[in-house]
């Protein structure tokens, strides 16, 4: 049997990634949703070794909570989707991907 623990590293590159969808879908007036094999990928690519059960259990805990409204069969439905409220303290595009940057360059250290 296998055990994954997320870290609070790891819970902040999903925070960030989240938000940085987010941002990238307010930006380009984009549906504000994602299939989860795809955010897994992304997070992957990230570092964040992560599965879609964990990925579940974790956007109903804070902070993820806050950006993920909903997790159906296939896809992460984020905040402003029309079944939630905007995040009020959200971090721009940029603002997210200095935070994936600062991180990688930390992780890799």
């Amino acid at each position: 049997m296998l055990i994954f623990e997320v870290t609070n590293v790891s819970n902040e590159k999903l925070v960030a990634l989240g938000q940085f969808l987010l941002g990238r879908a307010e930006d380009t007036n984009a549906k504000r949703k994602i299939s989860i094999n795809a955010f897994i990928h992304m997070a992957s690519s990230m570092g964040v070794s992560i599965t879609a059960n964990q990925l579940r259990d974790l956007a109903t805990k804070e902070p993820l909570k806050n950006i993920i409204v909903n997790i159906t069969d296939k896809d992460i439905i984020f905040t402003g989707a029309g079944q939630g409220e905007i995040v009020g303290d959200k971090m721009t595009v940029d603002q997210a991907q200095d935070t994936v940057e600062k991180m990688a360059k930390r992780a890799a250290k």
